[in-house]
């Protein structure tokens, strides 16, 4: 089938784009001829991904007016490039399918800082996703989670019936449990000044402020254990409200350019406060390396969370006192207790594959 992939840039960055481009590959194996109109992409992934490009010319000036061309020009460029279905992954109003990887943006918004929320690019994508859920222009919608479904439907009253969930995929032959977890703790705890005696909780983001940085500090304070911070570089506030929480001790920075799966399979617990995220791949991730998590309840990818089983629930992630008591309840754990989550965590996300997704992409397809 001939298949138009809609998005205003197919670079590596964001998560959304590191899928559509693995997702284009999969695609293309599968035997669909694909056809990709954005406004930016790279020489090297132009290389890469089997198709044909439809560039469409990117407005200089704001990000506001680029969101207008492009939502404008993309469903003409899908109809002259002649496609049996296009599939839609931003901030896109009109195509026959909209792959939705960031949730809901009017929830999203509530986030966002008060003079964030009056400007004109964030209103305008307000007027977007409205006009996506409550118009007839998009048939069907691809979600990754219940949640983000149900929280589109609710504030929308779109019909359920166009809705469909499709679970992210996981690599797991990547993200895996370590050979020899004791060998690989103990390197990564003296390659970071960690006291490998201690438990070590895991916390992985690009934006502290949403992932709840702020809380999990507070939390700290009753906590005898070490925090690992990976992603995002701590700005002078964060490093001053360390240092006022007295809990500069227990607290590791760690470089980008670290290797996420072995932290993975170092650390006890995986900490994950988020205030809202559509569905973070690191939660899959963390269980795919046998890594039980903390997670909070404001994420897509709770789905996939049975409390007590394969992982713990984080009711209200934005309270410390909260947060606290539910890393106490997890660090008692003993080591069988541990392991069982552990196993179960990973048994968890193993039909999670490539290959499942394609097939629930094509199944999507055929209706």
């Amino acid at each position: 089938m001939k298949l138009a992939l809609i998005h205003p840039q197919i670079i590596r960055g964001s998560g959304v784009e590191n899928f559509l481009i693995e997702f284009a590959k999969r695609l293309s194996a599968a035997g669909h001829d694909l056809r990709y109109i954005t406004s930016l992409t790279t020489p090297e992934i132009g290389a890469a991904l089997p198709g044909r490009w439809e560039l469409l010319p990117r407005l200089r000036g704001s990000a506001t007016m680029r969101m207008w061309h492009f939502n404008r020009m993309a469903p003409r460029a899908a109809q002259a490039a002649g496609v049996d279905l296009s599939i839609g992954f931003g901030r896109t109003s009109v195509q026959d399918i909209h792959r939705n990887g960031t949730g809901c943006h009017r929830l999203y918004g509530n986030l966002l800082p008060f003079w964030q929320r009056f400007s004109l690019k964030h209103l305008y994508e307000l007027h977007l996703e409205r006009r996506l859920y409550t118009a007839s222009e998009t048939p069907k919608y691809v979600t990754s989670s219940a949640r983000v479904a149900a929280q589109l439907q609710g504030i929308y009253g779109t019909d359920g019936e166009r809705f469909r969930i499709l679970s992210p995929p996981v690599e797991t032959q990547l993200f895996q449990p370590a050979e020899n977890r004791a060998n690989t703790r103990e390197i990564f705890c003296r390659k970071l000044q960690t006291d490998a005696t201690k438990r070590v909780l895991l916390f992985v983001s690009l934006s502290h402020r949403r992932r709840g940085l702020e809380p999990l500090l507070e939390a700290m304070t009753q906590i005898d254990a070490t925090l690992w911070i990976v992603g995002k570089n701590l700005n002078l506030a964060m490093h001053d409200k360390i240092k006022r929480l007295g809990i500069g001790s227990r607290i590791r920075v760690v470089p980008v350019t670290s290797n996420l799966v072995e932290l993975y399979q170092s650390a006890d617990w995986y900490v994950h406060p988020t205030q809202y995220d559509a569905f973070s791949n690191t939660v899959l991730q963390s269980m795919a390396c046998g890594l039980p998590g903390i997670i909070s309840v404001m994420d897509g990818a709770v789905d996939h969370i049975r409390n007590g089983e394969n992982g713990l629930m984080l009711y209200h992630p934005q309270q410390p006192r909260e947060l606290a008591a539910r890393i106490q309840e997890a660090l008692a754990f003993d080591a069988p207790a541990w392991q069982a989550l552990s196993i179960a965590a990973r048994e968890t996300v193993l039909s999670l594959t490539w290959e499942r997704h394609v097939q629930e992409w094509n199944e999507v397809i055929g209706e």
